[in-house]
């Protein structure tokens, strides 16, 4: 039964390529986006994990991923708790719990414009990070520089700043940067105490990294903080405003137990490279149930164009079928052949769209890695990976839809009348 199916196939053998070509393209879809996000999650992943460590928690007195948004705003009375300031007396209680072994102070500073000397255009992104890390700190992948410490107003800049101001790592290095303050922006209200505000750093290192363009020391970031918001001093800042936020270092096998402590027992917002890895997670496997569905559609178009060519087949071989039931074959064999062939042919377009897409991807592989680094993937060395388990899925799908999409014809054939099939012209 499979030699004749075979047979059937190879006499029709433009038609055979033509209905596999609807196979082919649905398959090439799906390869696309079970590959494609599977291999997204694992770039985006990957970066992530080369940054920030399993073992970090980032600490603040709001949700740090959506500060609320997700949740609908409602008139019910509810108890509204005051969120904790993350001043020094958090940041001491935070030091003594069990399993911490140290915590660095953070600020983030926005509404900066942030110009290169004799250059009139200002960086786009209005925002500068404030951490006492050296430049050689696993933070960033790489730091160009003589002095990875930073000093009073010294500054690392990105790569990214580099390439903006269309300067080079030796240029930019010793040059100037002025930071003139923003008055107001599209989401705040103008501040008085901000206008004319100009800050002066410079460039003391290169450092290539996918976070914030600007880093300077948490000292120089306090001080400009007080004078943008009218403080006296800087104990005042930080008791009334505190911190933006907190890295905390945990011991391994610790970090679950902090983490909980922080949100539970100290009313902290905490984010942790396991939160985030299972929100990217959630937020690709959705989108991937969305993209399958469209799939699915192109899959059931196929299916369509493989009924038409099996029912054609049926009519074209009304008297070899006849022929073959009347020297002995039963009904079930009669459709068993047919499904066979419509099987074939799906797995005919499996193979070769699970081919034709592998061939791409591995000539689009160096275009796309190259694009990536260029965004700050700099953990990246190979996008796309062959995935056997997802390549049996589909090819196993595909042969399934063969089959699914003849079970019609083949019932067909197999029902016919062996004496009218044989006095059919």
């Amino acid at each position: 039964m499979f030699k004749y199916a075979i047979s059937l196939i190879l006499r029709r053998k433009l038609r055979t390529m033509l209905t596999s070509l609807g196979i082919m393209i649905a398959v090439m879809l799906m390869t696309f986006i079970l590959f494609g996000m599977t291999d997204l999650q694992r770039a985006v992943l990957t970066q992530f994990s080369s940054v920030f460590k399993p073992t970090d928690l980032y600490v603040s007195s709001q949700d740090l991923m959506f500060g609320g948004m997700l949740s609908a705003p409602t008139k019910q009375k509810e108890e509204k708790k005051e969120p904790v300031i993350v001043n020094e007396t958090v940041k001491r209680k935070i030091e003594t719990l069990d399993g911490v072994e140290s915590v660095d102070s953070m600020f983030l500073l926005n509404g900066l414009e942030i110009y290169l000397e004799g250059d009139s255009i200002p960086y786009p992104t209005q925002i500068v990070q404030a951490m006492s890390i050296p430049g050689d700190d696993p933070t960033f992948i790489s730091f160009d520089g003589e002095n990875p410490i930073l000093e009073e107003n010294g500054i690392f800049v990105s790569d990214f700043v580099v390439s903006f101001f269309e300067t080079t790592n030796d240029e930019i290095v010793g040059k100037k940067l002025i930071a003139k303050s923003v008055s107001s922006s599209f989401m705040s209200a103008a501040n008085k105490n901000m206008i004319d505000k100009e800050y002066e750093f410079f460039v003391q290192g290169v450092v290539e990294t996918a976070n914030k363009p600007f880093w300077i020391s948490t000292d120089k970031a306090l001080n400009i903080l007080v004078d943008m918001g009218g403080f006296e001093s800087t104990d005042e800042y930080i008791e009334k405003i505190g911190y933006s936020q907190l890295l905390v270092h945990t011991k391994d096998g610790k970090t679950t137990e902090v983490e909980s402590i922080m949100t539970e027992d100290m009313g902290l917002s905490v984010m942790s490279t396991k939160t985030v890895v299972d929100f990217i997670s959630t937020l690709t496997a959705g989108l991937t149930i969305s993209l399958v569905v469209f799939g699915a559609i192109s899959a059931l178009v196929a299916s369509i164009g493989i009924i038409n060519t099996m029912i054609m087949s049926i009519y074209e071989q009304t008297r070899e079928i006849g022929i073959i039931k009347a020297i002995g074959a039963s009904d079930i064999q009669v459709l068993v052949i047919f499904l066979i062939q419509s099987g074939l042919i799906g797995l005919i377009g499996g193979v070769l769209g699970l081919g034709i897409t592998y061939a791409m991807m591995q000539i689009a592989d160096p275009f796309i890695v190259e694009v990536l680094k260029e965004q700050g993937f700099g953990a990246i060395d190979k996008f796309f990976y062959f995935q056997l388990g997802n390549a049996l899925i589909i090819t196993f799908s595909s042969i399934l839809v063969g089959v699914i999409a003849g079970i019609y014809p083949a019932m067909k054939a197999a029902r016919l009348d062996p004496v009218k099939a044989l006095r059919y012209e």
